[in-house]
Protein backbone atom coordinates (compact mmCIF):
# COMPACT_ATOMS: atom_id res chain seq x y z
CA UNK A 1 0.00 0.00 0.00
CA UNK A 2 2.95 2.37 0.75
CA UNK A 3 4.40 1.75 -2.40
CA UNK A 4 1.05 2.10 -4.48
CA UNK A 5 0.29 5.74 -2.58
CA UNK A 6 3.99 6.77 -3.31
CA UNK A 7 3.87 6.38 -7.20
CA UNK A 8 0.56 7.09 -8.29
CA UNK A 9 0.15 10.36 -6.65
CA UNK A 10 2.79 12.94 -8.09
CA UNK A 11 0.62 16.19 -8.46
CA UNK A 12 -1.39 16.78 -5.40
CA UNK A 13 -4.28 19.85 -4.97
CA UNK A 14 -3.12 21.06 -1.51
CA UNK A 15 -5.92 22.51 0.19
CA UNK A 16 -5.68 25.77 2.75
CA UNK A 17 -5.12 24.50 6.12
CA UNK A 18 -7.39 26.54 8.55
CA UNK A 19 -7.02 28.81 10.86
CA UNK A 20 -8.29 30.66 13.82
CA UNK A 21 -8.98 34.06 14.60
CA UNK A 22 -10.01 35.47 18.01
CA UNK A 23 -10.17 38.74 19.69
CA UNK A 24 -8.68 39.06 23.12
CA UNK A 25 -9.91 41.47 25.54
CA UNK A 26 -7.82 42.45 28.05
CA UNK A 27 -7.68 41.33 31.93
CA UNK A 28 -5.81 43.74 33.18
CA UNK A 29 -4.50 47.59 32.57
CA UNK A 30 -3.56 50.35 34.29
CA UNK A 31 -0.99 53.42 34.44
CA UNK A 32 1.96 53.69 36.08
CA UNK A 33 3.12 57.20 37.34
CA UNK A 34 6.31 57.74 38.35
CA UNK A 35 5.42 59.30 41.40
CA UNK A 36 8.54 58.12 43.72
CA UNK A 37 6.22 57.21 47.05
CA UNK A 38 4.32 54.69 44.84
CA UNK A 39 1.07 56.25 45.86
CA UNK A 40 -0.23 57.27 42.54
CA UNK A 41 -2.26 54.83 40.07
CA UNK A 42 -5.09 54.42 38.20
CA UNK A 43 -6.05 50.63 38.04
CA UNK A 44 -9.72 50.62 37.25
CA UNK A 45 -9.87 53.68 35.63
CA UNK A 46 -11.62 54.26 32.14
CA UNK A 47 -7.92 56.00 30.82
CA UNK A 48 -4.73 54.54 29.81
CA UNK A 49 -1.96 57.09 29.86
CA UNK A 50 1.62 56.89 27.82
CA UNK A 51 4.18 59.68 27.80
CA UNK A 52 4.90 62.70 29.43
CA UNK A 53 3.05 65.04 30.87
CA UNK A 54 3.74 69.03 31.27
CA UNK A 55 6.98 70.45 33.33
CA UNK A 56 4.57 71.33 36.26
CA UNK A 57 3.87 67.80 36.95
CA UNK A 58 5.55 66.40 39.84
CA UNK A 59 5.44 62.72 38.56
CA UNK A 60 5.73 63.66 34.85
CA UNK A 61 6.14 60.23 33.16
CA UNK A 62 3.25 57.51 32.49
CA UNK A 63 3.66 54.40 31.26
CA UNK A 64 0.87 51.34 30.76
CA UNK A 65 0.17 47.83 31.94
CA UNK A 66 -1.52 45.45 30.28
CA UNK A 67 -2.35 41.74 30.19
CA UNK A 68 -4.06 39.15 28.22
CA UNK A 69 -5.39 35.70 29.42
CA UNK A 70 -4.39 33.92 26.34
CA UNK A 71 -5.18 30.48 27.05
CA UNK A 72 -8.51 30.87 28.39
CA UNK A 73 -9.71 31.95 24.58
CA UNK A 74 -7.10 30.29 22.59
CA UNK A 75 -7.16 25.84 23.14
CA UNK A 76 -3.69 24.43 24.35
CA UNK A 77 -0.78 23.51 21.64
CA UNK A 78 -1.82 25.93 18.95
CA UNK A 79 0.47 27.99 16.72
CA UNK A 80 0.06 31.44 16.88
CA UNK A 81 0.45 32.80 13.61
CA UNK A 82 0.20 36.46 14.33
CA UNK A 83 -1.00 39.27 16.86
CA UNK A 84 -2.24 42.62 16.94
CA UNK A 85 -2.76 45.12 19.95
CA UNK A 86 -5.28 47.46 19.11
CA UNK A 87 -5.86 50.37 21.23
CA UNK A 88 -7.99 53.45 20.69
CA UNK A 89 -6.41 57.06 21.34
CA UNK A 90 -9.02 59.29 22.77
CA UNK A 91 -7.13 62.21 23.70
CA UNK A 92 -4.13 63.26 24.69
CA UNK A 93 -1.58 65.99 23.44
CA UNK A 94 -1.10 66.45 19.90
CA UNK A 95 1.53 65.15 17.84
CA UNK A 96 3.15 62.15 16.78
CA UNK A 97 5.06 59.90 19.34
CA UNK A 98 6.29 56.24 18.73
CA UNK A 99 4.82 54.16 21.68
CA UNK A 100 6.44 50.53 22.23
CA UNK A 101 5.56 47.30 23.76
CA UNK A 102 8.15 45.71 26.03
CA UNK A 103 7.09 42.26 27.47
CA UNK A 104 6.26 42.06 31.28
CA UNK A 105 8.65 39.97 33.44
CA UNK A 106 6.82 40.06 36.66
CA UNK A 107 3.16 39.54 37.62
CA UNK A 108 1.84 42.46 38.52
CA UNK A 109 -2.70 43.10 39.54
CA UNK A 110 -4.93 45.58 39.35
CA UNK A 111 -6.51 47.56 42.34
CA UNK A 112 -9.43 49.74 42.76
CA UNK A 113 -8.33 53.11 42.03
CA UNK A 114 -10.42 54.70 39.68
CA UNK A 115 -10.12 58.13 37.98
CA UNK A 116 -10.53 60.19 34.80
CA UNK A 117 -7.42 62.71 35.80
CA UNK A 118 -4.43 62.94 33.81
CA UNK A 119 -2.63 63.02 37.22
CA UNK A 120 -3.81 59.70 38.59
CA UNK A 121 -5.60 58.59 42.21
CA UNK A 122 -4.06 57.61 45.61
CA UNK A 123 -2.95 54.20 45.22
CA UNK A 124 -5.29 51.09 46.69
CA UNK A 125 -4.51 47.89 47.54
CA UNK A 126 -3.85 45.63 44.66
CA UNK A 127 -2.95 48.58 42.18
CA UNK A 128 0.00 48.26 39.89
CA UNK A 129 2.44 51.99 40.93
CA UNK A 130 5.93 53.05 39.88
CA UNK A 131 6.88 51.10 42.56
CA UNK A 132 4.98 48.35 43.10
CA UNK A 133 3.66 45.09 41.09
CA UNK A 134 1.12 45.28 44.10
CA UNK A 135 0.35 48.09 46.47
CA UNK A 136 1.39 48.43 49.25
CA UNK A 137 3.81 45.14 49.79
CA UNK A 138 4.87 43.59 46.36
CA UNK A 139 7.30 45.59 44.28
CA UNK A 140 9.17 46.18 41.22
CA UNK A 141 12.45 45.03 41.37
CA UNK A 142 13.13 47.95 39.27
CA UNK A 143 10.73 51.21 39.69
CA UNK A 144 8.85 52.24 36.63
CA UNK A 145 8.39 48.16 35.99
CA UNK A 146 10.23 45.01 35.05
CA UNK A 147 9.96 44.82 31.69
CA UNK A 148 12.50 43.04 28.73
CA UNK A 149 14.51 46.21 27.25
CA UNK A 150 13.71 44.48 23.56
CA UNK A 151 10.78 46.15 21.87
CA UNK A 152 8.39 43.79 20.81
CA UNK A 153 6.78 46.17 18.45
CA UNK A 154 6.26 49.93 18.55
CA UNK A 155 4.03 52.17 16.45
CA UNK A 156 3.69 55.86 15.74
CA UNK A 157 0.50 57.49 17.37
CA UNK A 158 -0.73 60.49 16.08
CA UNK A 159 -4.65 61.88 15.42
CA UNK A 160 -7.14 59.98 17.53
CA UNK A 161 -8.46 57.17 16.46
CA UNK A 162 -8.16 53.12 16.95
CA UNK A 163 -4.50 51.77 16.72
CA UNK A 164 -3.18 48.21 15.90
CA UNK A 165 0.60 47.74 16.63
CA UNK A 166 1.73 45.43 13.86
CA UNK A 167 2.66 41.74 14.62
CA UNK A 168 6.61 41.05 14.54
CA UNK A 169 7.97 38.19 15.27
CA UNK A 170 8.59 39.13 18.93
CA UNK A 171 5.32 39.70 19.78
CA UNK A 172 4.11 36.61 18.01
CA UNK A 173 7.26 35.09 20.41
CA UNK A 174 5.77 37.24 23.38
CA UNK A 175 1.98 35.87 23.03
CA UNK A 176 3.37 31.75 22.52
CA UNK A 177 4.94 32.10 25.27
CA UNK A 178 1.73 33.45 27.04
CA UNK A 179 -0.40 30.39 25.59
CA UNK A 180 2.15 28.06 26.24
CA UNK A 181 3.21 28.99 29.83
CA UNK A 182 0.21 30.95 31.03
CA UNK A 183 2.07 31.53 34.83
CA UNK A 184 4.40 33.84 32.62
CA UNK A 185 1.30 35.79 31.23
CA UNK A 186 2.57 38.81 32.41
CA UNK A 187 1.50 41.20 29.37
CA UNK A 188 3.04 44.26 27.93
CA UNK A 189 4.24 47.47 29.31
CA UNK A 190 3.91 50.25 27.11
CA UNK A 191 6.25 53.60 26.89
CA UNK A 192 7.66 56.10 24.73
CA UNK A 193 10.56 55.89 22.66
CA UNK A 194 11.63 58.93 24.27
CA UNK A 195 10.46 59.95 27.68
CA UNK A 196 12.33 63.44 28.02
CA UNK A 197 10.19 65.68 26.20
CA UNK A 198 7.01 67.08 28.19
CA UNK A 199 3.69 67.20 27.54
CA UNK A 200 3.96 64.13 24.92
CA UNK A 201 1.14 61.99 26.70
CA UNK A 202 -0.65 59.72 24.92
CA UNK A 203 -4.56 58.67 26.36
CA UNK A 204 -6.09 55.36 25.28
CA UNK A 205 -9.45 53.30 26.71
CA UNK A 206 -8.81 51.22 28.83
CA UNK A 207 -10.88 47.89 29.99
CA UNK A 208 -13.19 49.73 31.64
CA UNK A 209 -13.78 51.91 29.02
CA UNK A 210 -17.56 52.83 28.88
CA UNK A 211 -17.47 52.21 24.92
CA UNK A 212 -16.52 48.83 24.24
CA UNK A 213 -14.74 50.25 21.28
CA UNK A 214 -12.47 51.59 23.00
CA UNK A 215 -11.65 49.04 25.47
CA UNK A 216 -7.95 46.87 24.54
CA UNK A 217 -8.02 43.89 22.60
CA UNK A 218 -5.49 41.21 21.51
CA UNK A 219 -6.08 40.19 17.97
CA UNK A 220 -4.83 36.59 17.57
CA UNK A 221 -4.67 34.27 14.31
CA UNK A 222 -3.39 30.80 15.51
CA UNK A 223 -3.76 27.33 14.07
CA UNK A 224 -5.18 24.60 16.55
CA UNK A 225 -2.56 21.59 17.46
CA UNK A 226 -5.04 19.27 15.90
CA UNK A 227 -7.06 20.38 12.66
CA UNK A 228 -9.69 17.87 10.49
CA UNK A 229 -9.70 18.64 7.25
CA UNK A 230 -10.70 16.97 3.78
CA UNK A 231 -13.51 15.02 3.17
CA UNK A 232 -14.37 11.22 4.09
CA UNK A 233 -15.18 8.91 1.80
CA UNK A 234 -18.95 6.96 2.61
CA UNK A 235 -18.32 3.49 2.58
CA UNK A 236 -20.20 0.41 1.23
CA UNK A 237 -22.30 -0.16 4.21
CA UNK A 238 -24.10 3.86 3.54
CA UNK A 239 -21.35 4.81 6.94
CA UNK A 240 -18.79 8.07 6.37
CA UNK A 241 -16.18 7.29 8.56
CA UNK A 242 -14.53 10.30 10.50
CA UNK A 243 -11.21 11.08 12.15
CA UNK A 244 -10.41 12.49 15.28
CA UNK A 245 -7.97 13.24 18.51
CA UNK A 246 -7.68 13.28 21.67
CA UNK A 247 -5.07 14.76 24.06
CA UNK A 248 -2.32 16.76 22.64
CA UNK A 249 0.63 15.60 20.56
CA UNK A 250 3.78 16.19 22.19
CA UNK A 251 7.04 14.87 21.86
CA UNK A 252 7.99 14.19 25.30
CA UNK A 253 4.42 13.00 26.91
CA UNK A 254 5.23 9.35 26.25
CA UNK A 255 1.20 8.77 25.42
CA UNK A 256 -1.80 10.42 25.83
CA UNK A 257 -2.71 11.58 22.62
CA UNK A 258 -4.83 9.15 20.35
CA UNK A 259 -6.21 9.63 16.61
CA UNK A 260 -9.06 7.98 16.16
CA UNK A 261 -11.68 6.71 13.62
CA UNK A 262 -15.64 6.50 13.93
CA UNK A 263 -17.92 4.92 11.85
CA UNK A 264 -15.51 2.28 10.21
CA UNK A 265 -16.74 -1.21 8.87
CA UNK A 266 -16.43 -3.88 11.31
CA UNK A 267 -13.77 -6.14 11.64
CA UNK A 268 -11.43 -4.96 9.05
CA UNK A 269 -7.99 -4.18 8.60
CA UNK A 270 -6.52 -0.95 8.38
CA UNK A 271 -3.57 1.72 9.15
CA UNK A 272 -3.00 5.56 9.66
CA UNK A 273 -1.13 7.02 7.00
CA UNK A 274 0.98 9.79 7.71
CA UNK A 275 3.54 12.26 5.89
CA UNK A 276 5.48 15.68 6.06
CA UNK A 277 4.63 17.67 3.30
CA UNK A 278 1.64 18.77 3.82
CA UNK A 279 -2.28 18.51 2.78
CA UNK A 280 -3.49 17.09 -0.49
CA UNK A 281 -6.95 16.71 -2.12
CA UNK A 282 -6.15 14.14 -4.87
CA UNK A 283 -9.24 11.36 -6.10
CA UNK A 284 -8.37 7.66 -4.84
CA UNK A 285 -10.27 4.49 -4.97
CA UNK A 286 -13.85 6.79 -5.13
CA UNK A 287 -12.70 8.77 -2.31
CA UNK A 288 -9.43 11.27 -1.46
CA UNK A 289 -5.88 11.31 -0.93
CA UNK A 290 -5.78 14.36 1.81
CA UNK A 291 -2.03 13.38 2.66
CA UNK A 292 0.83 14.44 0.23
CA UNK A 293 3.27 11.67 -0.38
CA UNK A 294 5.56 9.89 0.65
CA UNK A 295 4.13 8.88 3.45
CA UNK A 296 4.77 6.20 6.13
CA UNK A 297 1.97 3.72 7.85
CA UNK A 298 1.45 2.74 11.34
CA UNK A 299 1.32 -1.38 11.82
CA UNK A 300 -2.28 -2.31 10.30
CA UNK A 301 -4.83 -3.05 13.14
CA UNK A 302 -7.92 -4.49 13.36
CA UNK A 303 -11.66 -2.15 13.60
CA UNK A 304 -13.04 -4.83 15.71
CA UNK A 305 -16.89 -4.11 16.53
CA UNK A 306 -20.30 -6.56 15.40
CA UNK A 307 -19.01 -10.32 15.33
CA UNK A 308 -21.44 -11.07 12.62
CA UNK A 309 -23.19 -9.29 8.93
CA UNK A 310 -21.20 -5.87 7.90
CA UNK A 311 -22.12 -2.65 10.11
CA UNK A 312 -20.58 0.45 10.71
CA UNK A 313 -19.72 0.06 14.69
CA UNK A 314 -15.60 -0.62 14.05
CA UNK A 315 -13.23 1.56 15.23
CA UNK A 316 -9.51 2.64 16.14
CA UNK A 317 -7.65 4.45 18.21
CA UNK A 318 -3.87 4.85 17.97
CA UNK A 319 -1.60 6.63 20.82
CA UNK A 320 0.72 8.78 18.46
CA UNK A 321 2.57 10.43 21.52
CA UNK A 322 3.54 6.46 22.39
CA UNK A 323 4.85 5.82 18.40
CA UNK A 324 7.28 9.72 18.88
CA UNK A 325 8.10 8.20 22.12
CA UNK A 326 9.40 4.88 20.89
CA UNK A 327 11.83 6.17 18.47
CA UNK A 328 10.38 4.29 14.89
CA UNK A 329 10.82 7.47 12.99
CA UNK A 330 12.73 10.02 13.81
CA UNK A 331 11.04 12.90 12.08
CA UNK A 332 8.72 12.68 14.58
CA UNK A 333 9.82 15.50 16.74
CA UNK A 334 8.62 18.69 18.64
CA UNK A 335 7.81 21.38 15.72
CA UNK A 336 7.06 18.93 13.37
CA UNK A 337 3.88 19.07 11.65
CA UNK A 338 2.28 15.93 9.99
CA UNK A 339 -0.85 15.18 8.55
CA UNK A 340 -2.45 11.72 8.63
CA UNK A 341 -5.53 9.92 7.43
CA UNK A 342 -7.10 5.91 7.62
CA UNK A 343 -7.31 3.48 5.24
CA UNK A 344 -9.91 0.77 5.95
CA UNK A 345 -10.40 -2.72 4.06
CA UNK A 346 -14.03 -2.00 2.24
CA UNK A 347 -14.58 -4.93 -0.49
CA UNK A 348 -17.54 -3.73 -1.05
CA UNK A 349 -16.02 -0.27 -2.72
CA UNK A 350 -16.44 -0.83 -6.35
CA UNK A 351 -13.87 1.75 -7.40
CA UNK A 352 -11.15 -0.24 -4.79
CA UNK A 353 -10.81 -2.05 -1.88
CA UNK A 354 -10.08 0.86 0.38
CA UNK A 355 -12.26 3.08 1.86
CA UNK A 356 -10.64 6.48 3.30
CA UNK A 357 -11.19 9.12 6.11
CA UNK A 358 -10.85 12.53 6.37
CA UNK A 359 -7.47 14.03 7.85
CA UNK A 360 -5.95 15.58 10.76
CA UNK A 361 -3.14 18.17 10.48
CA UNK A 362 -1.45 17.95 13.70
CA UNK A 363 1.35 20.34 15.18
CA UNK A 364 3.64 17.94 17.58
CA UNK A 365 4.71 20.27 20.85
CA UNK A 366 7.74 20.22 22.61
Amino acid sequence: MHRTLALAFLLLAAPAVRADVVSVPADLDGTLFNDLTGGTANGSGPILIVGRAGGASTAPIRRIVVSFDVAAFVPAGATINSANLVLANTSGNAGARTVELHRVLAPWSEGGSDTTSGQGAPAQAGDATWLHRSFPNVFWQQPGGDFDATVSAQLSVDAFGTYTWPSTPRVVQDVQGWLDQPASSAGWLLKLDVETVPNTTKVFGSREAVAAGEQPQLVIDYTPAVTVYCTAQVNSAGCTSAIGASGLPSASAGGGFSVTLAQALNRKAGVLAYGFNGPASTPFLGGLLCVAPPLTRTAVLDTGGSLVGVDCSGSFVFDFNARIASGVDPALVGGAVVHAQWFTRDPGNAAGSFNSSDALRIAIGL
